[in-house]
């Protein structure tokens, strides 16, 4: 049993390995990084919004955020503008540049989802989600978890039990 269980967990890794190597091959003539993702698609829901604001939202830190954002701005997705009421703080825009890119993506993370779930049935996935959904309620009932993030994801995951 122990090995049968390790066997699935490596197998769940060998999964986000195919998934990186299909994401890193599918943007690289877009210019987007895969760690830039969540940040455009958070800008795209607030646009207008601090540093600040996306590395509490996204668990980063403010250095990872702020190299990132440099990045995403030499290449054109996102614009920076100084803040009227804080000057202190830049507010963040997504450009049009930086719009195509979000779409022009998320249609290349539809071609690798549907690759991963090809001759599968949508009961079969929910099967699989309710499946993965109980080891991470698991993981996360054996410690305490200071991470807000992760935290409300459980709650969200329980809620959805019920």
């Amino acid at each position: 049993m122990e090995e049968l269980k390790a066997d699935t967990l490596f197998h769940l890794k060998m999964i986000d390995l195919f998934r990186h190597y299909y994401f890193r091959h599918a943007f690289c003539d877009t210019g987007i990084y895969r760690g830039q993702y969540p940040i455009l698609t958070y800008l795209q829901n607030h646009d207008g919004c601090t540093q600040i604001e996306i590395a509490n939202e996204l668990n980063l830190s403010p250095v990872a955020i702020t190299k990132t954002l440099t990045r995403l701005e030499k290449a054109k997705f996102i614009k920076k503008e100084q803040d009227k009421k804080n000057r202190r703080a830049n507010l963040i825009f997504l450009t049009e540049k930086g719009k195509e890119a979000l779409i022009n993506s998320r249609e290349r993370f539809n071609q690798i989802d549907d690759l991963t779930f090809k001759n599968f049935t949508e009961n079969e996935i929910m099967e699989l989600k309710g499946l993965i959904d109980r080891m991470l309620i698991n993981l996360s009932n054996e410690k305490d978890l200071n991470n807000k993030k992760l935290k409300a994801l459980i709650d969200k995951l329980e809620e959805e039990k019920k």
